[in-house]
């Protein structure tokens, strides 16, 4: 997204915004400090002033408009603390390839990042993440895929479904190191034998728990990032506000025994938040609530009640 098609979805989300009740409070405040302003000189004996004042009213429009604008500009970050830990939950509004962190990257149970050039023709995460990360060159990715099965054969046996063609089961991680920065391949859709890949609720669900899983044990503590899983060519049957709170109540519900992370950043795409109207107000307020009221114990504290024997 260029700074043109920025500024542009900027000015469409502050119209669409834009509460009438804070636009007639701008104003008003801004003509009250006009006509304060008068009063004053008119007070003093000033009235060559206050007749000054009263020919540029003009311009006292002008900084209401200003004012109205600054208070109402839309914000692309939010980031709510999570109770009882040393965590926060974020989203931003923006590319996601221009977040600090450790990014996770869907993928195919295949592990297949060409699919029949499938990939290349599409707007997926993997697409970008191999045009971006890896300069359009898929070949570099398969090894680095494939280097990182064979070092930990041990560990991904577990996870093979079948081997012709070598499928893994849902939820499967697989990191890789590139340009200094973290990413993990999860495993969030299956791909059938036309090339077409599907992530239903169940695939969503038992991706994101095996990834927090992957992350407690072997994750190198980074902030993430992560994209709403299983939408575009995920075809999943959820809307992207409800993907979005999927990611995080199974996160705030993977901390409660240990914090893996300072930060989950939930990237959404400008254009998405437009095209599917997602309405950003009551996501927000969701995952304020569910950050402000996860029921985790401090150290120091015991379980409320009594055992049953």
């Amino acid at each position: 997204m260029n700074w043109f098609e920025r500024l542009k979805y900027n000015f469409w989300l502050f119209w669409d915004r834009l509460n009438l009740k804070n636009f007639g409070k701008s104003i008003l405040s801004v003509f009250g400090g006009l006509w304060l302003l008068i009063e004053i000189f008119a007070f003093f004996g000033q009235n060559t002033w206050s007749n000054n004042i009263r020919s540029i009213w003009w311009v006292f429009i002008v900084i209401g408009l200003i004012i109205i604008i600054y208070r109402n500009w839309p914000k692309s970050f939010f980031t709510f603390k999570v109770h009882n830990r040393e965590v926060s939950v974020s989203i931003k509004i923006g590319d996601i390839f221009k977040i600090d962190g450790a990014l996770i990257v869907p993928i195919n149970n295949r592990l297949d990042c060409v699919n029949n050039g499938i990939v290349k023709k599409s707007s997926s995460i993997l697409r970008y993440f191999i045009d971006q990360v890896y300069e359009e060159t898929t070949a570099h990715l398969n090894t680095d895929i494939c280097q990182q099965l064979e070092d930990n054969s041990d560990w991904y046996e577990n996870f093979v479904e079948n081997d012709n063609p070598k499928t893994y089961k849902v939820g499967t991680v697989v990191p890789v190191f590139r340009s200094d920065k973290q990413y993990y391949l999860l495993c969030s859709s299956t791909l059938n034998a036309q090339g077409r890949s599907k992530t239903t609720v169940d695939d969503l669900r038992l991706s994101l728990t095996e990834l927090w899983a992957y992350l407690t044990h072997s994750g190198s503590k980074d902030n993430l990032i992560i994209p709403i899983v299983g939408t575009g060519r995920g075809r999943i049957t959820l809307k992207r506000e409800d993907v979005i709170k999927e990611i995080v109540l199974s996160f705030l519900v993977s901390l409660s025994q240990e914090s893996y992370c300072e930060q989950l950043t939930i990237c959404i795409h400008p254009n998405d938040l437009k095209k599917y109207n997602v309405n950003l107000d009551d996501l927000l307020d969701f995952i304020r609530l569910h950050c402000n009221n996860t029921g985790y114990l401090k150290g120091n504290e015991n379980p409320l009640g009594t055992a049953i024997e």
